[in-house]
């Protein structure tokens, strides 16, 4: 009686909190007969595990079940001799259909797999993927990249880039909040394994298309880390001090402070090993290069780098070359009021240094001919930037809300290069020497604000948002070139000698500001339509300056064939009209957008101006299927235009290499181009099996591409031009198998990348068609505290052909092998190797040997009462044959580079991982 009056007051008590409604269905199923079980018990009990409702399936398995509560809810499902299975439930929609359900019996189940509460190694979650941390083994102390090694479907490569489903991550994100997420290796290198509860991998869309429900095309992969609950609160961090021979340091600290939804964090890095320098999106985060491009569909200009060497802002280092970095930052983020006020600001601070020394070899395809030429170089550049953001979300009421974005910074560079060149013809005859140095220096500055309004009505659907935003870029510049060129006979005799000594001024700005209005509207209870309109102002200019030396040696004559002055004004109008189905296992949409622009480029040196109208199109179209609880499939297709840049459409030559000369072509026509995607995935919780397929093409109409001409002296003059047929195609699919009786995983990643590219060479058209397709086979095998044993091995075969010489092929097979083992021995002992062999194959103009042993290993003592301290010596390189190189094909030109790379050293390092959290060890 007691238990029945209980149950009747949870359920009064239950109705009185109701904030949410919840209707499930599925089916409830045998997992071995395969058969329906009718009369199972289906329960969903509140947060607190207070019964909300419950009821029985059918002869056929089936259920409905309604209840009201506060979420997220709690599934039970109980059978006789059949183990209870247990999920929590967060609905984004009012019906959830889970599909089919299945039961282990007890009997089967034993010692493999308790169901109470537990989640699966991988779910799906519409369009996440999700990984549970605890179901991958890592070594203890290990931090979050190597979790994320482990992950199926994921690579982390030497540079810490991470690749998931074969597309670059570019975010990642801690409990759904910004944390230094514009430097995700600060998260990854610094967090630890244990801390993280889930891996989510998915990809982060616009916040107007996050409101919306409307896809925008602008997608970021992203990986969001979940945090235990028991770390989502105290004091941890990690502190590294290493030092070592030749001359070698890295030293770490970061400090988490979090408590509730309050977050704090600093850090800061030392290192001239590349481990703790910049990596990731460094060239973007520098601040790119030095030309802008108009975006169509938002009616904005941002900054990239294309070719020119005097303006190269670097920041990158990906391994090439000897790096020292100096990073530092803080973070503080925080959600009170009830969820009503959320505040995220972040400070980072960067310097890096890199010397670099090494050769490049080219082979250049002409129609009748070929010709060589090689390159010794020598660079160092100077990167020293400050970055400041944030943004503060206020929820104005229960139905609307405001989000403000603050982002600036500010990077000044130096570049100096000393390059020293020679031209080959065809029968290895001397054609040109070249003797080239370049120096600059610049500052670069940037600044965006967003904001951002967003209303929900009654009506469910119905929703208003107003986005306006503001940008200022500036990039200023200043450096000289020196360049001697000398021109030799069929006899190897020198007969002209040019020299080139400029200073030079560079200087560009850009200023926009605009707005955009979305309103969606239900139109049945699965339909809505989205119709949106913006407009926007961008005013621009670039001004290029090369003075040559007077009578009296300075620079001071203007030399007008290098130099412009050009003022740019953009006017941009939007709108956008788009469908949603928003079903249980269909999710769809499709609309298209169309923007009116005006352009007008004027050159003030000559007062004469070009104009330029534009009319775009965006259609697109997105399909998810939900074919089950763990499978799913997508589709999508978006098609946009891309403009010529700036840099594309000014008539000027650039000569920061008097022997490749870079001009514009103010006739470039708008170019179209049709992406489609395919993506599948599917997992198979009881077998452990992960499987993925991602495809797509891009195809472009009206191609930007170049027209090159060589001379007899081999100098190159390279001018843009639209050309039509170019496309390229990627594709990649994955399999990852679990085997828990013997503790092994096998996986595979097969990927086949390739496309054609039309361009002119001496006036004759010629395409070019390229591939690139590998397949990578894995095996792990672990068990707890004992060994930790990996093996992959990956060939790689790259092609390429040339229609202007179909008898000079590029063929060649590269292939790698790694094995990377970790034993703990007795006494917090444990020992870690990574060996592996990098197979380059000869060709006929790359005829050294490039094959490599690498083998880096380390001996490491834990100490302390929580093992929380660490002792480690380890060594990189050990057999010193790490030899940086690259190769590249491309039209109609295949190179090999050399670069500096880090060698063999050794480093002793004390390590302290602190944790003054509740589960903190």
């Amino acid at each position: 009686m007691r238990k029945l009056l209980f149950l009747f007051c949870s359920l009064l008590f239950a109705g009185a909190i109701y904030s949410q409604s919840i209707t499930v269905k599925g089916q409830i199923a045998d997992t071995s007969e395969k058969k329906p079980l009718s009369n199972a018990v289906v329960a969903i009990l509140s947060k607190d595990s207070v019964l909300l409702k419950h009821t029985r399936t059918g002869e056929d398995g089936r259920f409905t079940l309604t209840a009201t509560g506060e979420g997220p809810f709690i599934m039970l499902v109980t059978y006789p001799k059949f183990a209870d299975f247990m999920d929590q439930l967060a609905p984004k929609e009012p019906v959830l259909d889970l599909g089919g359900i299945n039961l282990i019996k007890k009997s089967v189940l034993l010692e493999e797999v308790i169901v109470s509460r537990k989640i699966g190694a991988i779910r799906m979650r519409g369009d996440t993927l999700e990984f549970k941390a605890d179901s991958f083994a890592v070594r203890e102390g290990a931090n979050v990249e190597e979790l994320l090694k482990k992950l199926p479907g994921l690579q982390v490569n030497k540079n810490g880039e991470i690749t998931a489903q074969g597309e670059k991550v570019q975010k990642v994100l801690v409990d759904g909040e910004e944390f230094f997420s514009d430097d995700p290796a600060v998260v990854t290198q610094n967090l630890r394994a244990d801390a993280i509860d889930n891996v989510q991998v998915f990809d982060k869309k616009s916040d107007q298309a996050a409101f919306t429900g409307i896809d925008d095309g602008e997608k970021t992969k992203t990986i969001n880390l979940t945090l235990k609950e028991d770390r989502k609160k105290g004091l941890f961090g990690r502190v590294k001090i290493a030092g070592g021979i030749p001359g070698y340091f890295e030293n770490e600290a970061m400090i988490n402070l979090f408590k509730g939804k309050r977050k704090m964090a600093a850090y800061g890095t030392m290192s001239n090993t590349g481990k703790a320098g910049l990596n990731w999106e460094d060239q973007e985060k520098f601040g790119g290069g030095s030309d802008m491009e108009f975006n169509e569909e938002e009616g904005y200009f941002f900054s990239y780098n294309e070719g020119d060497e005097f303006n190269t802002w670097g920041g990158r280092y990906n391994g090439e070359g000897l790096p020292k970095a100096w990073n530092a930052g803080a973070h503080y983020s925080n959600k009170w009021d009830n969820d009503k006020k959320n505040l995220n600001g972040s400070y980072q601070f960067y310097k890096q240094d890199v010397l670099n020394e090494g050769t490049t070899t080219s082979q250049f395809i002409l129609p009748d001919t070929l010709y060589y030429n090689d390159q010794r170089r020598k660079t160092f550049s100077q990167n020293i930037r400050h970055q400041a953001g944030g943004f503060y979300d206020l929820k104005l009421d229960s139905l609307s809300n405001i989000k403000i974005t603050v982002k600036a910074n500010r990077t000044n560079a130096i570049n100096q290069s000393d390059y020293l060149s020679r031209s080959l013809s065809e029968e290895r005859d001397l054609v040109n020497e070249q003797q080239r140095q370049l120096f600059s220096k610049g500052q670069k500055d940037f600044l965006n604000a967003r904001a951002i309004w967003r209303k929900q009505f009654a009506k469910k659907g119905r929703t208003l948002s107003v986005n306006f935003d503001q940008s200022y870029n500036a990039n200023e510049t200043e450096g000289q070139l020196l360049a001697i060129n000398e021109f030799f006979n069929n006899g190897g005799i020198k007969y002209r000698t040019d020299t080139t000594d400029q200073f030079k001024e560079n200087y560009q700005q850009s200023n926009a500001i605009g707005g955009k209005f979305t309103y969606t509207e239900p139109i049945s209870k699965k339909w809505f339509i989205v119709a949106d309109y913006g407009y926007r102002v961008n005013n621009s200019k670039s001004l290029r300056s090369s003075f040559n030396k007077d009578n009296a040696g300075k620079y001071a004559e203007l030399d007008s064939l290098f130099s412009s002055n050009y003022a740019f004004d953009f006017n941009t109008h939007s709108a956008g009209l788009n469908f949603r189905h928003n079903g249980t296992k269909l999710v769809a949409s499709f609309g298209s957008g169309i923007s009116f622009a005006d352009f007008r480029q004027t050159d003030l040196v000559t007062d004469t101006a070009y104009k330029y109208n534009f009319t775009n199109f965006f259609p697109r179209a997105n399909i998810r299927f939900k074919m089950g609880a763990q499978r799913s499939l997508s589709l999508n297709y978006n098609g946009n235009t891309r403009q010529p840049n700036l840099q594309q459409l000014q008539p000027v030559r650039e000569n920061t290499d008097p022997l490749n000369i870079q001009v514009g072509n103010p006739d470039l026509k708008q170019e179209f181009r049709h992406n489609i995607n395919f993506n599948f995935n599917e997992y198979k919780v009881l077998s452990g099996r992960y499987m993925y397929i991602n495809s797509g093409i891009n195809l472009v109409d009206n191609a930007i591409s170049s027209s090159t001409n060589l001379d007899n002296e081999g100098k190159r003059t390279s001018m843009f031009i639209n050309m039509d047929g170019n496309y390229n195609y990627y594709s990649s699919a994955g399999l990852w198998m679990q085997f828990k009786k013997i503790s092994m995983n096998v996986n595979s990643y097969l990927f086949y990348n390739g496309g054609k590219n039309n361009n002119l060479v001496n006036g004759v058209k010629n395409t070019n068609n390229y591939s690139n397709m590998g397949l990578r086979l894995g095996v792990g095998k672990s068990k707890e505290k004992k060994y930790n044993i990996n093996l992959e091995f990956g060939p790689q075969l790259t092609q390429s052909k040339s229609s202007v010489r179909p008898d000079v092929i590029t063929r060649f097979w590269t292939a790698s092998t790694e094995l990377n083992g970790m034993i703990y021995l007795p006494h917090e002992f444990e020992i870690s190797n990574e060996l592996s062999y990098n197979y380059r194959q000869k060709t006929d103009v790359f005829g050294e040997d490039r094959n490599v042993w690498l083998w880096n290993a380390y001996v490491a003592k834990k100490f302390w009462k929580n093992k929380n301290g660490e002792l480690r010596f380890s060594m990189n390189d050990i057999l010193n044959q790490n030899i940086g190189f690259q190769r590249n094909a491309s039209s109609n030109f295949i190179s090999e580079n050399t670069y500096l790379s880090l060698r063999r050293y050794w480093l002793m390092s004390f390590i302290w991982n602190f944790n003054r959290s509740p589960g903190g060890k």
